[in-house]
């Protein structure tokens, strides 16, 4: 592996910093200034009643703090974000028992406005789509504790999905519900808890990709890729089956890891499965993949591939990597040079992620460098009050240990983004022993 020269962003304090997700950037159009989180302890999930500090890291490796927020998970952050061509960030944050955006402006460290809606992406022109945070923290994915969920009990809320509101005019609509992405092209009554996730503006930001994911009654879950304009027209299923990260390869195709299509996803959306009591189902849903796998001409695991899924009615998939890129992780497509992406994987049972770029070009991966986690555990007796509020059935299936781990800081994927100029990637690490934001320049590598 070559030596790539590696940089730890700040170096001022012994206290931990983050940025998030792989989907969004955390440089600044200037590229003189990365917005981030600080923190204390990672050893716990976030707690609601705490203030994290927010601000940004400049180039002299100073963190520079800006406002607060009560409102961020490890995974994903607070989803702080620069506005367009400016100083300014947009950050959630939790305002009278709801989940809000603020802005700040860097340059001044003051609170410029509060709008009453979440936000997840943000275009250029300042619509902001967001996303039902508080149900998304009790169905178990990426939300946020410390506001009650209000479709509690509802599978199919109409009030709760992709809500689009534009920071300047504070125009507000509902652009998706859950309840009509349940009832597109399928039988709301197929699943449970539905939710919406993982908003990503196609390059051009007419459209958004997004998840729909729902529980099925012997416990697994069934995620289907889809997207819409950013006008709410043109609502599409593209994918259904296990599917996880992805981007935007350019504005007319989505890569994303997964598998459809395979003999378990096919029974699963048989009317003979949801027949079969849900008891029943969970005793007999090992059972059933085993033999399932057995009468298959190749094996399960097999058919997971990186997809490349073109967005359109009838879409088109072919596979990128094959042999190659065998694993899932978190991949983001460079702004300036679509022909690359940087990526990274799980950890290995060394316990280490390795993070590489790969050239569509030339079929290529290079490994720039490999990170191991730590082995600190997070407490669980302070953890479990903490995750109170996500669904007890839920709860029961993961595992009070494996999601106090996850959504810890402890769980640290690198989760690699881009500078707007292509130049350099950051990403998040705990290889260190704390959790730090890294970079790398990569610009003679893509030149």
């Amino acid at each position: 592996m070559n030596n790539y020269k590696i940089e730890n962003t700040c170096t001022q304090n012994k206290m931990n910093y983050l940025f998030g997700f792989h989907d969004i950037c955390a440089w600044n159009s200037s590229n003189n200034r990365l917005v981030a989180l600080e923190v204390d302890d990672i050893t716990l999930p976030p707690d609601p009643t705490i203030s994290y500090n927010l601000g940004y890291i400049d180039n002299a490796n100073n963190f520079i703090k800006v406002g607060t927020t009560h409102a961020f998970n490890y995974p994903q952050g607070a989803r702080q974000q620069w506005i367009y061509n400016s100083y300014d960030v947009i950050v959630n944050d939790i305002e009278n028992n709801r989940i809000v955006s603020k802005i700040y402006n860097t340059d001044t460290c003051q609170l410029v406005d509060t709008l009453n809606d979440s936000t997840h992406v943000i275009t250029n022109d300042g619509w902001a789509f967001g996303l039902d945070y508080a149900r998304l923290f009790r169905l178990g994915a990426y939300g946020y504790a410390g506001v009650e969920d209000d479709t509690k009990g509802d599978d199919t809320p109409d009030h709760s999905g992709i809500v689009k509101h534009n920071i300047y005019s504070k125009e507000r609509q509902i652009l998706l519900s859950v309840k009509e992405i349940a009832n597109f092209k399928m039988d709301s009554k197929s699943g449970k808890h539905h939710y919406i996730t993982h908003l990503v503006l196609s390059p051009d930001q007419k459209r958004i990709a997004f998840l729909h994911r729902y529980k099925l009654s012997d416990g697994g879950e069934t995620t289907r890729l889809c997207t819409i304009g950013a006008d709410g027209k043109d609502l599409r299923c593209l994918a259904t089956g296990f599917l996880s990260h992805f981007d935007w390869a350019d504005n007319q195709q989505v890569m994303i890891w997964g598998r459809t299509g395979s003999n378990v996803e096919k029974l699963r959306a048989s009317l003979i499965y949801r027949l079969i009591p849900t008891k029943l189902l969970q005793i007999a849903k090992k059972t059933i993949k085993t033999i399932l796998k057995s009468r298959s001409d190749k094996p399960e695991a097999s058919s997971f591939h990186w997809n490349c899924i073109s967005d359109e009615l009838t879409p088109i998939i072919t596979f990128i990597g094959e042999g190659i890129l065998t694993e899932d992780g978190h991949p983001m497509f460079c702004p300036t040079n679509r022909n690359w992406f940087i990526c990274d994987n799980y950890p290995d049972k060394e316990g280490i992620r390795t993070l590489f770029l790969y050239s569509l070009i030339d079929n290529k991966r290079i490994d720039l460098g490999r990170f191991k986690m730590i082995d600190t555990k997070p407490d669980l007796s302070r953890s479990a009050d903490l995750l109170k509020e996500i669904d007890a059935g839920i709860m029961k299936i993961v595992g009070l240990s494996n999601m106090a781990f996850t959504r810890s800081g402890l769980h640290c994927d690198l989760h690699p983004r881009w500078s707007p100029n292509g130049k350099k990637v950051s990403f998040d690490s705990i290889h260190e022993g704390t959790r730090q934001i890294y970079t790398i320049d990569v610009t003679q590598i893509i030149k």
